[in-house]
């Protein structure tokens, strides 16, 4: 009986360590760039359609806790009506709506963070995806990541998109390029 007691008693301590950091949608940016036998091509994410929670340690700003990352597929848009269709189907939007990206641990030295454990989810299927970044604080509390995450679509086992009964195809390989803005609570 100890034990469970004991558990509840080290978590306790543990997350009265840390709070909620605020997401800020418009300092943030993420786009996805890719390839296809016709030219290159981009896709943007509407930031003010993520959630994003971040905690960090209320002494330390940098020592980060856990971040959960949800980007609605149908956030997801190139501009061109054909090709959003287009990613929807290959990352099956109907049937999973979410891209989901959890972290429970990250590492931090002169101004990088690194999320080895962290999962990714898209079109139902989780791997592995460790992630590097790059961060500043500015005076105001603002805490800003930025960096890129190389992909291959097919080790979700999402077909690369096609179109024009195949003849145009986009490459395997994507690059997710982001800048994710927080405000911390303490400034």
């Amino acid at each position: 009986m100890k034990t469970p007691i004991a558990i509840l008693i080290v978590l306790f301590c543990y997350n009265s360590n840390f709070s909620q950091a605020l997401f800020n949608p418009e300092k943030s940016r993420m786009s996805i760039r890719g390839t296809s036998t016709l030219h290159d091509w981009e896709s943007v994410v509407e930031m003010e359609e993520v959630k994003i929670e971040l905690h960090i340690e209320d002494e330390d700003p940098l020592l980060l806790g856990h971040l959960r990352l949800r980007i609605p597929v149908k956030s997801i848009r190139s501009g061109n009506r054909i090709m959003d269709n287009k990613t929807y189907a290959a990352l099956k939007a109907d049937e999973y709506p979410t891209i989901k990206y959890e972290v429970e641990g990250f590492d931090h030295k002169q101004g990088q963070v690194t999320a080895s454990n962290g999962l990714l989810k898209i079109a139902g299927v989780e791997k592995a995806v460790p992630v590097t970044a790059n961060y500043t604080r500015n005076n105001s509390g603002v805490l800003e990541f930025t960096g890129t995450v190389s992909l291959k679509m097919s080790e979700f086992n999402i077909d690369p998109p096609s179109a024009m009964i195949g003849t145009l195809k986009t490459g395997d390989e994507i690059n997710i390029d982001y800048t994710i803005a927080f405000k911390t609570k303490n400034n």
